[in-house]
């Protein structure tokens, strides 16, 4: 995928109109995987493995490292629940990326990013509460 983003950034220069450069390569990197995505629909990606708690795994306890792991998996399966687009959002929130900089990213407005944003973490709670009665 890195090899794609930069390939798709290169050929795409002449589109550059000198924003923020990190915005405008995670655009170019969010559509390289939305059109790898789609070509390999039947294979499911895994959000929650590519993003570890830790550097060092090997400096976790077990038990908790067993703990954080079943949390990732319900995390995941709450997120698999969501709209596209309240995903995209809360995945991209989570790698600390500004409201304006996820919409750039995104294509969408700022408006829309909070309210996606919003409404994912609103659905995900709900979830969340559901599983716990």
């Amino acid at each position: 995928m890195t090899q794609e983003t930069f390939c798709r950034a290169f050929s795409s220069l002449d589109d550059y109109r000198g924003e923020k450069v990190r915005p405008w390569l995670f655009k170019v990197a969010y559509h390289a995987f939305v059109d790898v995505y789609r070509k390999k629909t039947k294979q499911r990606f895994a959000f929650v493995e590519a993003l570890p708690e830790r550097c060092d795994q090997s400096a976790v306890d077990p038990a908790e490292h067993v703990v954080n792991k079943e949390l990732w998996e319900v995390a995941h399966d709450y997120l698999e629940q969501l709209p596209e687009k309240q995903r995209q959002v809360i995945l991209l929130s989570a790698m600390q990326f500004s409201y304006a900089e996820m919409a750039e990213v995104l294509g969408i407005e700022l408006a829309d990013v909070k309210r996606s944003l919003f409404r994912g973490r609103q659905k995900m709670r709900q979830l969340w509460r559901e599983e716990s009665k």
